[in-house]
């Protein structure tokens, strides 16, 4: 875990969990940002900015996606932010002002950056489509594309829908092929019900542990009109 030394819009150290696993060529970013839209600090702040003592070897990098989780706790929302490196040692974030009247917002990073001026090719065959099992809940149209390194796993998903088991609120996925050495983690699935919607897409919780993708339905219900759902993350390897 890095050490935070310092950030620009009042957060507190267990507000930040940030664990990276790092080359030369890329940063795998996986962390989490907890943000408090009510400081003085962070209205003043036109980035959010975190200085870690320890030096990423890549310097400034390019930009990636992270994601933003609301902070009302009822209407499930979320979408996505800006990520990058300003430097060997700082971390710079896009606000997502929408959110400031909830108080809070989360930010989740599961993501791979890049140095700046330089282009990362992947290793030929590391492509691959996962073979898959649902023991619990059903899905339609699902599939799971990975890119496999030993340093991390890049996962993509999408499935048409979901379908939980009465009394039994998740959908289970036991995935053949992926790295059995990548962190635990937690990420949103994603799906849309009003392409015009001024707070971000729907989602449900879901997190993948020892090659188990599990879904959890929550208090999320779905129009008739949702679209597919979708994800995708970069895992680090341990």
């Amino acid at each position: 875990m890095l050490t935070v030394i310092s950030n620009n819009f009042g957060a507190s150290e267990n507000d930040i969990i940030l664990m990276p696993k790092q080359t030369r060529y890329f940063t795998v970013m996986f962390g989490q940002i907890n943000v408090t839209t009510t400081s003085e600090e962070y209205r003043r702040a036109p980035f959010l900015e975190v200085k870690v003592q320890e030096d990423f070897q890549i310097g400034k990098s390019r930009e990636a996606a992270a994601y933003v989780i609301r902070g009302d706790g009822e209407t499930n929302d979320a979408t996505i932010t800006e990520v990058f490196l300003k430097d060997k040692n700082t971390i710079r974030v896009r606000p997502i002002h929408g959110y400031d009247a909830d108080g809070q917002y989360t930010i989740i990073m599961l993501c791979l950056l890049t140095p700046e001026n330089r282009k990362l090719e992947l290793a030929p065959g590391t492509r691959k489509r996962l073979n898959f099992t649902v023991t619990q809940g059903s899905m339609t149209g699902a599939e799971f594309l990975a890119v496999l390194d030993s340093s991390y796993v890049e996962l993509v998903f999408r499935a048409d829908t979901l379908t939980f088991d009465e009394g039994a609120p998740y959908v289970k996925v036991s995935l053949q092929g992926l790295l059995s050495s990548i962190v635990s983690c937690s990420c949103p699935v994603f799906f849309t019900e009003d392409y015009a919607s001024q707070t971000g897409s729907k989602f449900y919780h879901a997190n993948i542990n020892n090659g188990v993708l599990t879904i959890e339905q929550g208090n999320v219900t779905e129009s008739a009109n949702a679209s597919r759902k979708f994800f995708k993350v970069v895992i680090p390897t341990r």
